[in-house]
């Protein structure tokens, strides 16, 4: 098998990781929280080059730096689903004209094509995806989890040396807390850990020195 492939296109104001996943021998593809028209376009060009079918765009949460150009991706790939947590889509455009809203660009979403709840699954080629909810940073944050590909994308869950904000509207620490330990249990130390700004990273580097994952462990 081969591995499981991950380009990062870091875009828009607030630097979010948009991301291309895909299987190698399938040719199948997966689009990650579509942050700017830009970073579509250029993630859209990568994935004709490759000869990619794009059939999912995936929002790991509701926050509008993830979902700014949802619709230019639904332009983009109309045959591709559009899936996020119940949750997320409950306040999918609830932050689009706020200010950070505003300072991300984002335009109106369209609502989702499918649903992703806690313990769905879904495969790309070879490669099984695990959804884990993972609320804390927002209600409908959620992890993408994948054993045989070791890859996990984590949203704004976890950062290389950091966590996730939980003083914004409807964040909440202890189920960010709580999130963020169900991912040590269930999460291999050794997966690439993608989140949603920064560097990848794995759980065992964070638990050896991310300050803010050792004192929830305490």
């Amino acid at each position: 098998m081969e591995s499981l492939k991950v380009s990062v296109f870091p875009c828009g104001p607030f630097v979010v990781n948009t991301l291309l996943v895909w299987d190698p021998k399938s040719k199948e593809a997966f689009v990650v929280d579509p942050g700017e028209k830009a970073a579509v376009e250029e993630l859209a060009e990568f994935a004709d080059r490759k000869g990619l079918n794009v059939k999912f765009i995936i929002n790991t949460h509701e926050h509008p730096d993830h979902t700014a150009a949802n619709a230019w991706a639904k332009l983009t790939w109309p045959r591709a689903q559009l899936l996020m947590h119940p949750l997320a889509a409950e306040d999918l455009n609830f932050w689009t004209e706020s200010e950070i809203g505003m300072m991300a660009g984002a335009e109106y979403s369209p609502q989702p094509d499918s649903l992703i709840r806690d313990g769905d699954s879904f495969s790309l080629g070879e490669f099984e995806f695990k959804v884990i909810h993972a609320p804390g940073h927002s209600p409908g944050s959620v992890v993408l989890y994948s054993p045989t590909g070791n890859l996990a994308i984590v949203g704004d869950l976890i950062f290389k040396g950091s966590i996730g904000r939980y003083d914004l509207p409807k964040s909440n620490f202890q189920e960010l807390k709580r999130s963020i330990l169900r991912v040590l249990e269930e999460v291999d130390r050794s997966a690439v850990v993608v989140p949603g700004h920064g560097e990848a990273t794995t759980l065992a580097a964070e638990l050896e020195g991310n300050p803010f994952v050792r004192d929830l462990l305490r």
